[in-house]
């Protein structure tokens, strides 16, 4: 005969070691957890990552909290995620201007899916493992796509066209590629998708598409060359300050950054942003 609620039960046959207890859902305990976002918010970045992690916490040089989380069944070596996580934060802020929110991070979860999402100040990484440069990809979303996050997809190019060209810049200062090998690079290709695609407007079937990463990040080092390295950073950093927890379009990164720079520059958009075909470099 089963056991009465909340008390063990009685195995057929009798003997041996109780049945686990039960007890009405009503009586089982609840615990409410609240939390409060100090920042605006898009609600795609928003994360919630229930689990047993292992946890690595410091700060930056500039005082930044940073918490680094991964599942101990995977291979990752929380050590470097969280060293990398706590360089590239620090180092971002020295070219993007200061780290817009309260801490940074990220988490690696033993999850089956291909591809990291930049949740907003812990990036979430799947099963698949990290590297340094999609570690840099994703906390510079913290700046463009988090702080300054997008008013129409159309202009998702803001969000990853930034993060790929912040990508590019970490795998150089790690050893990897020049900025410019990317660039050259990419630039002799006869790819479809990234000529084809303006990855200002690229279209709903291809909002994701190469052309809006690549071609995205080719335009802000074609801008880097033409206004110079002083005024390119300057750009970046006007842009995430003026437009830091607002939501933001193209027009308004070309009028800052011909603000900035002091030239006239809608017909260089034009060409790298909305217009098929290779663009003169």
């Amino acid at each position: 005969m089963p056991g009465t609620p909340g008390t063990p039960a009685e195995p057929p046959g009798g003997g041996g070691a109780p049945a686990p207890a039960s007890s009405p859902v009503g009586a089982r305990a609840t615990t409410t957890s609240k939390w409060h976002v100090e920042h605006p918010m898009a609600t795609y970045l928003a994360t919630v990552t229930v689990g047993e992690f292992a946890i690595r916490s410091g700060r930056t040089a500039a005082g930044v909290p940073v918490i680094s989380a991964a599942d101990p069944s995977l291979s990752t070596s929380l050590d470097a995620f969280h060293r990398t996580n706590t360089r590239v934060t620090e180092e971002f802020a020295k070219l993007f201007g200061p780290y817009p929110f309260a801490s940074s991070g990220g988490i690696v979860d033993n999850a089956s899916v291909g591809f990291a999402l930049e949740t907003q100040t812990r990036p979430v990484y799947g099963a698949y493992g990290v590297t340094p440069t999609l570690i840099a990809h994703e906390l510079a979303h913290q700046w463009f796509g988090d702080s300054v996050s997008v008013t129409r997809w159309k202009d998702i190019w803001l969000n990853e066209g930034f993060a790929t060209y912040a990508e590019w810049i970490w795998g150089e200062r790690s050893g990897g590629p020049t900025v410019q090998q990317q660039f050259d690079r990419l630039y002799e290709t006869d790819a479809r998708e990234l000529w084809d695609v303006p990855p200002g407007d690229p279209g709903r079937q291809d909002m994701f598409a190469r052309s809006v990463y690549d071609r995205g990040g080719m335009t802000l080092h074609a801008l880097r060359r033409k206004v110079g390295d002083a005024k390119f950073f300057e750009i970046l950093k006007t842009w995430t300050k003026e437009k830091r927890n607002a939501n933001v379009t193209t027009q308004q990164f070309v009028d800052t950054a011909e603000r900035v720079s002091g030239e006239r520059l809608g017909s260089f958009f034009d060409a790298w942003l909305y217009e098929k075909g290779r663009p003169p470099r």
